[in-house]
């Protein structure tokens, strides 16, 4: 067991913190949708909803044990029982609020509570939902959702449980249909979108809370860094997120990070379209945030871009001469734009950026990530079974080391590297690592790899342990075990120059 353990690579921000109108739209492949408009209102207005806890908390109970929890239909039950126990508050009576939906049978037609609901914010955001034209949004019908007219909660009244059951089919037939709308690739692989909605419902305070307590007894003492993401400016509408990201976003990252007694440390998000790029950095920097998120597959390349390299190079001297850290998403999947960007991430641009710049401190995320990409992109990452694979121009994975083994400050992590934790994947882990170790460098290669876990990612949100304990075990090798303390947290700690 390591003396402390520093978590390099987690998320707090929910959906108010992302442009989600404009991230739905773009998984569609459209420029914008009414569909994706009004669910990113709905989104937006759920988030921190009191009673997402213990829908969240119901639904976990039911899915222990499971890495990841791909029935759709799951998820969309979830977001609308939120939804209904939203709804049944506008009525401000706790007698409804206490009996729940149920309650809402004995309502008089007419009846001051149930015109609270019929006239409430939430139910007239649901009545615009129900009259999409889903035809219009490319929906295609099938045997298991045949075409229906919209319109279903267009009546004049509706006082009693009927109300719900209306709101409810609205919403739920919304979620549906989205599901089939987006692009379950469009990230790099297969996505759960209605999933990733849900687990974005939470507040920021909740969402640290979760983070702690998947991570369970027994440990010694936990830090985390967490990163910002600023995707508005990546997406053809640029629709801005419900929390404008400058100031509030910094403001209320702030506060979690003060309130957190320094277990919680941030990185602010860089992103070159944005004009006002360096007075946001040194106000983030005041605030005390450590360093800044740079996000290639957000359509910008970390050398030679087209349009922002002045802006990116005028970046790393701001970043060396103030000795302050970037990390970069580094691996060709993730977030990304339907132009398929994610492979502006490739370890190459940073080869030639630290020719430039020898001293900037940067650590690549996920190491280089897993086998992913396709064709002449196609990365086998720390999956290589081979040492022609391991040593390919295009494994990232490779190039990530032999960075980290030339240059003084540039480090990794395992962030999301799931797959590497099973018995054949273990395996492949360990014969790259003693590879990695082969490669000729200055720097031991044990010396710059860092544990980290992408949470809250999907794969990640119910798996922190597991895969905590999986590279507990994994260290636990003779020859892995003098390192433990420098992958669990000395290496990242260096990185961040924080003291010991």
């Amino acid at each position: 067991m390591p003396s402390k353990i520093l978590d390099l690579h987690t998320h707090v921000f929910n959906a108010r913190s992302l442009p989600l109108a404009s991230i739905i739209a773009d998984a569609m492949k459209k420029d914008s949708s009414l569909l994706a408009t009004l669910v990113a209102r709905l989104l937006y207005f759920l988030t921190g909803s009191s009673y997402e806890s213990s829908v969240f908390s119901s639904l976990q109970a039911r899915t222990a044990g499971m890495a990841v929890q791909e029935d759709t239909e799951t998820y969309i039950d979830a977001i609308w029982a939120i939804t209904e126990r939203e709804l049944i508050a506008t009525t401000q009576s706790e007698a409804l609020i206490e009996g729940g939906p149920a309650a809402m049978a004995t309502l008089t037609p007419g009846s001051l509570a149930a015109q609270r609901m019929d006239t409430s914010e939430l139910m007239a955001l649901i009545r615009e939902l129900d009259q999409i034209d889903y035809l219009a949004e490319g929906w295609i019908p099938d045997e298991d959702d045949p075409a229906q007219d919209a319109g279903i909660l267009n009546v004049e009244f509706a006082p009693d449980s009927l109300a719900l059951r209306r709101a409810e089919k609205a919403v739920k037939r919304a979620f549906r249909r989205l599901g089939k709308l987006m692009d379950p690739d469009a990230w790099g692989r297969y996505t759960n979108y209605i999933e990733f909605f849900f687990t974005l419902l939470s507040s920021e305070r909740r969402m640290l809370d979760r983070l702690i307590d998947g991570y369970g007894y027994g440990l010694p003492p936990l830090r985390f860094v967490h990163f910002m993401m600023d995707m508005q400016l990546a997406y053809p509408s640029k629709r801005p997120p419900y929390y404008a990201p400058y100031p509030e976003q910094m403001q209320r990252m702030q506060q979690l990070q003060r309130d957190s007694q320094g277990a919680l440390l941030g990185f602010w998000a860089f992103d070159p379209r944005r004009e006002q790029w360096r007075t946001w950095a040194e106000q983030a920097l005041a605030k005390g945030f450590l360093g800044f998120k740079f996000y290639p597959a957000m359509g910008y390349r970390p050398d030679g871009d087209e349009k922002y390299a002045q802006v990116i190079e005028d970046f790393y001297q701001f970043c060396v001469e103030k000795d302050v850290p970037i990390f970069a998403h580094c691996t060709p999947e993730g977030f990304q734009t339907r132009r398929e960007e994610g492979h502006f991430a490739n370890p190459s641009y940073w080869e030639t950026v630290l020719s430039r710049w020898p001293t900037l401190r940067l650590c690549l995320g996920h190491a280089g990530g897993g086998k992913a990409g396709k064709g002449e992109k196609l990365s086998h990452g720390w999956d290589a079974v081979s040492e022609a694979e391991w040593s390919h121009p295009n494994n990232y994975a490779y190039r990530v080391v032999t960075l980290c083994k030339r240059y003084p400050n540039v480090y990794c992590e395992v962030g999301h590297l799931a797959e590497l934790l099973g018995e054949t994947g273990r395996k492949r882990f360990l014969d790259n690592l003693a590879r990695a170790e082969a490669i000729p460098g200055e720097y031991a290669f044990l010396h710059k790899l860092a544990y980290g876990t992408d949470w809250h990612m999907h794969t990640m949100i119910s798996s922190t342990r597991r895969f905590l304990d999986g590279f507990l075990s994994m260290f636990s090798d003779p020859l892995l075990a003098p390192y433990t303390d420098h992958f669990f947290w000395k290496n990242g700690y260096t990185y961040l120059k924080l003291p010991e």
